[in-house]
């Protein structure tokens, strides 16, 4: 089982515990009004009023044992780029950060937060989905039908598409592969560059990294985030 700290709980953080938890996941809610404790704690498992500004409070707290954090403060940008920053030195190994606009954005991830995200953009339901299973992308076609974004299942790793039979056994269709290429930067450091593999063939074997670029149905999702 996953966990997860939610910080603030408003209507977005709340949104995102909530779904978290209905998937499964562990999650600890925490937030510094008292009124906003008092009104979740019948409904998320583990309801804190602590202030997560307090470095110690987060370690006390657990927050640095979670697999990733959620930074939902309302419109304080100092307040989330503190945090944002107590969480990196605590090396929680994904934090999400809601964003208020570009340039809190760009400074969030000046810092070191691994997602920014805004709201207004992007849904509780589908960043959920993301913290649950790292890679995960979605785009509705259609009822019912979906391009998505998955990082490629370990069972599936070394073996060709043509060996999967990934149309024959799941009913879907892998339409491109996304993989890391190792390159020397200017730097003469190793970096990474993104290629994309479009249409893949049934002789593409898939490595380790790799990400699939599938439509498929909603059941299917269910499926390969099963086999994730």
């Amino acid at each position: 089982m996953k966990s997860f700290a939610i910080i603030g709980l408003g209507r977005f953080g709340s949104a995102i515990a909530r779904d978290l938890e209905q998937e499964g996941g562990e999650v600890i809610a925490i937030e510094k009004d008292p009124d906003k404790v008092r009104a979740y704690e019948n409904e998320f498992t583990s309801v804190v009023e602590a202030d997560s500004t307090d470095i110690e409070a987060l370690k006390d707290l657990g927050v640095s044992d979670v697999d990733a954090a959620v930074v939902s403060i309302g419109g304080n940008m100092g307040e989330s780029i503190l945090i944002t920053l107590l969480l990196k030195e605590i090396e929680v190994p994904l934090v999400m950060v809601k964003a208020v606009d570009e340039l809190h954005g760009k400074v969030l991830k000046k810092i070191g937060a691994n997602n920014v995200v805004f709201p207004e953009k992007d849904s509780a339901e589908v960043l959920s989905k993301r913290l649950l299973w790292p890679g995960y992308n979605e785009l509705p076609l259609a009822p019912g039908l979906f391009m998505v974004e998955i990082n490629a299942p370990q069972k599936f790793i070394g073996k060709n598409l043509g060996t999967l039979q990934i149309r024959k056994k799941y009913n879907s269709n892998v339409i491109a592969i996304k993989r890391k290429k190792p390159i020397i930067n200017d730097d003469n450091q190793t970096d990474y560059e993104q290629i994309i593999i479009a249409p893949p063939t049934a002789e593409t074997k898939l490595k380790g990294g790799d990400a699939m670029i599938l439509v498929c149905s909603q059941e299917k999702i269910e499926t390969f985030r099963e086999l994730s």
